[in-house]
C-alpha cells in the first residue's frame, strides 16, 4: 500500500472528538492482488440524556491503483477521501436524530411552555 494512503487513513483515525471512536481494518483483496480492501467504522458510545446512544457507521473500499502501473495511485486516495466524506456526514446525520430523539420531550414541554 502507497505511503500516501496509509498516512490518510492513521490521520483520520486519530483525528476524533469527544466520546468518538475511529479504526480501519485493511485486508488483503478477494479479487487483485496488490490492491487492498479497506473498511472504515467511526463510532459513539455515550448517554444522551436519558437514552444510551449507540451510534456506528461503517463503509468498504476496494483500492483498484495500488498495484496496477497503468493507473495513478492518487485515484485510491481521492476515493478515499470522498468515503471518509460520506461516512462522516452518515454519522453526523445519525448523530442528530439520536439529540432529536433524547431530547424530543424538553422540546415539547418547552414549546408548550411559550
Amino acid at each position: 500500500m502507497r505511503q500516501a494512503l496509509k498516512l490518510r487513513l492513521k490521520t483520520w483515525q486519530n483525528d476524533t472528538q469527544a466520546g468518538e471512536t475511529k479504526r480501519f481494518e485493511l485486508s488483503a483483496s478477494p479479487m487483485h492482488d496488490g490492491e487492498w480492501e479497506i473498511k472504515l467504522e467511526k463510532a459513539m458510545h455515550e448517554s444522551l440524556g436519558n437514552i444510551k446512544a449507540r451510534l456506528v457507521v461503517s463503509q468498504k473500499y476496494l483500492t483498484t491503483a495500488q498495484a496496477n502501473l497503468f493507473k495513478n495511485p492518487a485515484i485510491d486516495l481521492l476515493q478515499l477521501n470522498f468515503i471518509i466524506e460520506s461516512l462522516d456526514k452518515e454519522f453526523q446525520d445519525k448523530y442528530d436524530q439520536a439529540i432529536n430523539d433524547a431530547f424530543v420531550e424538553e422540546v415539547i414541554r418547552f414549546a408548550n411552555a411559550g
